[in-house]
């Protein structure tokens, strides 16, 4: 998987640069193969890890901005894809305002949904809620590349990249 931005904003291009490089750490592969088991997945882990290496699906990075209409929607959200571009990742324009870091652990959340697009498996986290889904496959393989970017796990009182608590 290779992911791409073609814009200005120097967060992002910082954080495909960071996603790109989880994306060849065979590291990054390793712990996702020897995590036990994900939460709604029906594929096992070293499945999972074997497809996200294997794959040569391009990425592409877009910006979008909640409109009137799609601000409901949208608003909570990082970031979306949609199954009528399966190449392209949308990034909320209005949640940039964090450490690159985050950003690329989004993209990386969000490739493991373009992966699972791929195939005929399931591994995903079901609705929209972030509640619970700590051990789904995006959220967990999106954390694991958040604590290889910085070293730590951000603990019960900052944020996640996701915009959810984390638990230290």
């Amino acid at each position: 998987m290779k992911i791409s931005f073609n814009g200005d904003e120097m967060v992002i291009m910082q954080a495909v640069l960071e996603a790109n490089a989880i994306l060849q750490n065979p590291e990054f592969y390793e712990i996702v193969a020897q995590h036990d088991q994900f939460d709604m997945a029906n594929i096992s882990p070293v499945l999972i890890s074997g497809l996200m290496k294997a794959s040569t699906l391009e990425f592409k990075v877009r910006v979008f901005r909640p409109t009137i209409f799609t601000f409901i929607k949208y608003y909570k959200t990082y970031a979306y894809t949609d199954g009528n571009y399966p190449n392209t990742l949308f990034l909320n324009a209005n949640k940039l305002n964090r450490q690159s870091a985050e950003i690329a652990a989004t993209i990386i959340h969000e490739s493991v949904h373009a992966i699972n697009g791929t195939t005929t498996y399931e591994f995903g986290h079901g609705d929209n809620s972030p509640i619970g889904k700590e051990n789904t496959a995006p959220y967990w393989i999106g954390n694991l590349a958040y604590q290889l970017l910085t070293g730590n796990r951000p603990t019960g009182s900052q944020l996640g990249f996701a915009g959810i608590r984390v638990n230290a």
